[in-house]
């Protein structure tokens, strides 16, 4: 009876060992990397046109189970060349060099036209990003002589999770994706910034080891191929509840203590 009851308390003391253990170890769920592939934010009429025709040429030649994937990139690819880039609530930066300098910031409208200083408006509707500037520049030459245009584009992007001021924000596409965090107030002292995610439309593009690589090497939203609209979550680090973790512990040493009891009590029976 003896033998049995020490093997019965090996068993559980054992099992004791292993509940804790897994507790206290927390494993994190494996992150998800998604790097971009290359921004083509910027490209132009013909580079859209070449690419087109590729991915044409792939989605005609994929598999079935690839097949829905093929013809939303072309679908996507066909939207931007017929309808633009631009939409309602979208903002640029327009520098305007004549005698003086003059700058304001667009914001287009429903309409998706903007108010240009004090000159006509100008439509953006079926406008590539690539083509802004010179299509700009050619609506002001109606009106002035002797002028230079410089227009910068800005993408609106939300901030969410551990920073001192979350919130929606417009950047600069050249700017690193730190100091996005830097316009939300920089990091709470309890961001986990290991796993900091940025997700499109409810997917996510960019997660884990790769977001970590972006802050540190201080890459450009551009490069990243971060688009207005997409959001940017910082997470806290989890913490360790050790006042759960003690109850837990406890709890299972009083069922050992029972089970112990039990077989004590049992075999002594039986020894009757």
């Amino acid at each position: 009876m003896n033998a049995l009851l020490n093997m019965a308390t090996c068993a559980v003391r054992c099992a004791v060992g292993f509940a804790v253990a897994a507790v206290l170890a927390l494993p994190a769920a494996l992150p998800a990397q998604a790097a971009g592939t290359g921004s083509t934010q910027y490209a132009t009429r013909a580079q859209l046109t070449e690419q087109l025709a590729t991915l044409e040429r792939n989605a005609s030649s994929a598999k079935s189970a690839d097949k829905a994937k093929a013809l939303d990139a072309v679908a996507r690819v066909k939207q931007r060349l017929e309808q633009g880039d631009f939409k309602a609530g979208d903002r640029f930066v327009l520098v305007l060099r004549q005698d003086s300098v003059r700058s304001d910031t667009l914001v287009v409208r429903d309409s998706l036209r903007v108010a240009v200083l004090n000159l006509p408006e100008f439509s953006v509707a079926g406008l590539l990003r690539s083509e802004l500037e010179e299509r700009m520049t050619a609506h002001i030459a109606r009106f002035l002589k002797n002028f230079t245009v410089r227009t910068t584009q800005l993408v609106r992007l939300s901030v969410t999770g551990a920073v001192r001021n979350p919130g929606f924000f417009y950047a600069v596409p050249d700017r690193p994706l730190n100091d996005l965090l830097t316009s939300a107030g920089g990091p709470l002292a309890e961001a986990n910034l290991n796993k900091v995610t940025v997700t499109r439309i409810g997917k996510t593009i960019l997660d884990g080891k790769a977001a970590k690589q972006a802050v540190e090497q201080g890459r450009t939203l551009e490069e990243l191929d971060i688009q207005g609209g997409d959001a940017v979550h910082v997470p806290l680090k989890k913490k360790v509840d050790y006042r759960t973790i003690i109850q837990f512990a406890f709890l299972i040493m009083s069922l050992t203590l029972g089970v112990l009891n039990f077989l004590r009590w049992y075999y002594g029976q039986q020894d009757q």
